[in-house]
């Protein structure tokens, strides 16, 4: 437990600094060192989640880094797909859940290496328009049915998208990520709540250990440029993926 308590400091440092990654790096861990089943580590991992995004969204808030109407399009359409894919998650059998996370890892590397451009400091926070609404909308619906299967929180989606289309700066993409994780997990956890039980012993020790960890890459991700954040996330994905097919072929 005080492995799992350390390395939940870790990962609360790491997602607040990159906007992404928690459910990802806490789903690894509940399967790997806690050696709970994927479908128990998922609903278990989606409670740790919420509470360190609702903690680690405080700061990006208070800096105003957070574009609330790009969140509530994304966040609603995500919570409608988390919500009636964490239905049918207990259904599907756990080698094929551990085929899709391994695919979103691998897209989730690759989609943080791409090169894209960076909004300048002193350009709109947003773009006008439907059309970035109508892409986050439909981004969002994907990225909830990944966090309601696998437990992936979406951030390594949502930040490109808020970039790419919504012309956000870095910064705030992060921020408004964080809170369409909190949007996800909450409509994952009340999908998965008839399903396997979560283990509410090592949820209540992730939780506190993760908003700690949060609270701490708040402050330290102004000072980290946004390549490597992007490098950064990428090679946490790639290992992810690797520990994720070494474990469905021993299984």
């Amino acid at each position: 437990m005080y492995l799992i308590a350390a390395l939940g400091v870790v990962i609360g440092i790491v997602s607040a600094i990159l906007g992404a990654g928690p459910s990802i790096l806490t789903v690894l861990l509940l399967t790997n060192i806690a050696g709970l089943a994927l479908h128990r580590a998922v609903a278990t991992s989606l409670v740790a989640v919420l509470l360190m995004s609702l903690v680690a969204l405080v700061p990006y808030a208070l800096e105003k880094a957070v574009v609330w109407r790009f969140a509530l399009a994304f966040g609603l359409a995500s919570m409608t797909g988390a919500y009636l894919s964490g239905h049918v998650a207990g259904m599907i059998p756990e080698r094929i859940l551990q085929v899709l996370f391994f695919m979103a890892t691998v897209v989730a590397s690759v989609s943080m290496l791409w090169n894209r451009p960076t909004p300048p400091r002193d350009q709109g926070r947003t773009r006008p328009g439907w059309q970035p609404m109508a892409v986050l909308a439909a981004g969002g619906i994907l990225v909830g049915c990944l966090t309601g299967l696998v437990g992936l929180g979406g951030g390594f989606a949502i930040v490109p998208l808020l970039v790419v289309f919504a012309g956000t700066p870095v910064h705030a993409a992060i921020g408004t990520s964080i809170l369409v994780i909190a949007m996800n997990t909450m409509a994952g956890l009340a999908g998965h709540l008839p399903h396997p039980p979560v283990d509410w012993r090592v949820a209540a020790c992730l939780s506190a250990s993760e908003c700690a960890g949060s609270l701490a890459g708040a402050r330290l991700s102004r000072c980290i440029s946004a390549a490597v954040r992007r490098w950064a996330f990428a090679g946490l994905m790639l290992a992810a993926s690797v520990l994720t097919l070494g474990r469905a072929i021993q299984g």
